[in-house]
């Protein structure tokens, strides 16, 4: 299941400032608390969409969902965060149809099996989710497995609109945090002790070595350990999950997506004369990975695993 990123090397002019700039993780809670009314909180900001001045009205929606006093019982939370995950879903086919209608005929074309291959990753995916949190004891983890399905749309909504937001910006955005910066919490791996150690070496790397070759490097050597570790992690809960599990199924489905996902974003970049979007197109293709090894972390700590933490 491995794969390694090869870089233009001669056209990775940036600043370490921006070299993690493409980060897309939507965060999402997996924890087993009583309530899912904490992972919806996160708005969009530059780190998962580059337009900084836009909210989420469904996680809004969401919240009030939640707040109201007849739906304290886990079968009302489960249906308040089902309708948003429907409401996510109509989103996510209005930024799939409004990025198709700003593309060329041959990146619409890429669009389309990505997003195929997308809605193939997700259903395999959603037995996955089910087949973990299988493992886990008391209704107290309902939301939090309704919220795992809605996160799976949410997320790609959300990595639809980046792309259109990077197609529409006069300018790639600039000055904004570093991935390396933010650590793993509650709300994305069920974790407060565990943090990134890829994202802090690649900060490190970044930081040291001004060159764009150099940076190349760095960003190259960072997507050759997240692949490493998803690979073990994918290992761990494999190990940890029955016989004849969906893991086996959902991970073939994500490679394939991944595999279609590089193309579409190959071909947006593309388009694109700036040299301040190449961290941007590099990191893109480093972010599926970073983005499947967490997830997978996650299912990980639900399946109960000590190696998690």
């Amino acid at each position: 299941m491995s794969s390694r990123l090869t870089v233009n090397r001669c056209s990775f002019q940036v600043t370490a400032s921006c070299v993690l700039v493409g980060l897309l993780l939507s965060a999402a809670a997996l924890t087993a608390n009583s309530a899912v009314s904490a992972v919806d909180k996160p708005k969009e900001n530059p780190e998962n969409s580059g337009a900084p001045d836009v909210i989420y009205p469904l996680d809004e929606f969401l919240d009030r969902c939640l707040a109201q006093r007849n739906h304290g019982s886990t079968a009302s939370q489960v249906e308040c965060t089902n309708r948003a995950r429907q409401r996510w879903g109509d989103e996510m086919n209005k930024d799939y149809r409004r990025l198709a209608g700003r593309l060329a005929p041959k990146t619409r074309a890429s669009l389309r099996d990505a997003q195929r291959r997308w809605l193939q990753y997700r259903n395999a995916d959603q037995l996955l989710i089910d087949a973990v949190y299988e493992l886990t004891k008391g209704t107290m983890y309902a939301p939090t497995q309704a919220y795992s399905h809605l996160r799976l749309v949410r997320e790609r909504s959300l990595v639809l609109k980046s792309y259109f937001t990077v197609l529409t910006k006069p300018k790639a955005p600039k000055d904004l945090p570093q991935a390396g910066k933010e650590k793993e919490d509650p709300e994305n791996s069920g974790s407060s002790e565990i943090d990134y150690p890829t994202d802090d070496s690649l900060s490190q790397c970044i930081d040291q070595h001004p060159t764009p070759i150099e940076q190349a490097s760095c960003v190259e050597e960072a997507l050759g350990k997240w692949d490493e570790a998803m690979n073990a992690v994918y290992q761990k809960l494999s190990d940890r999950l029955p016989p004849k599990s969906p893991l086996v199924e959902a991970q073939r489905a994500w490679l394939a997506f991944r595999d279609a996902e590089y193309p579409l974003i190959d071909s947006i970049y593309d388009s694109l004369p700036s040299q301040e979007y190449r961290t941007l197109h590099a990191y893109s293709h480093l972010r599926l990975t970073r983005e499947r090894a967490l997830l997978l972390k996650k299912y990980l700590t639900l399946a109960g695993s000590e190696e998690a933490h």
